[in-house]
């Protein structure tokens, strides 16, 4: 079963992009959780007594990033098991 070289194109593509999709959406993620973990202990270590109020904006902005890595996620599993053209 030969693969012809249109079909080998399509496919590299499809996995070339998903695998970008994947690396940028986890860096994305992994410095947005980065930066809101780094200023909520900031603004803890200034107001101790504000932990439970910032708490909250902080798992908004967590959830928000972690959400566009999983469907970043997905865009790159359609991209890995239906790559058009085949």
């Amino acid at each position: 079963m030969a693969i012809e070289q249109g079909e080998a194109l399509v496919r590299l593509g499809a996995f070339i992009g998903g695998g970008v999709a994947i690396g940028v959406s986890a860096a994305g993620a992994s410095i947005g959780d980065g930066l809101a973990g780094s200023q909520l202990l900031a603004g803890v270590a200034r107001q101790p007594e504000a932990q439970q109020r910032l708490m909250t904006p902080f798992l908004m902005v967590v959830s928000f990033a972690e959400s566009n890595f999983f469907i970043s996620l997905g865009f790159a599993l359609l991209l890995f098991y239906v790559t058009p053209g085949l």
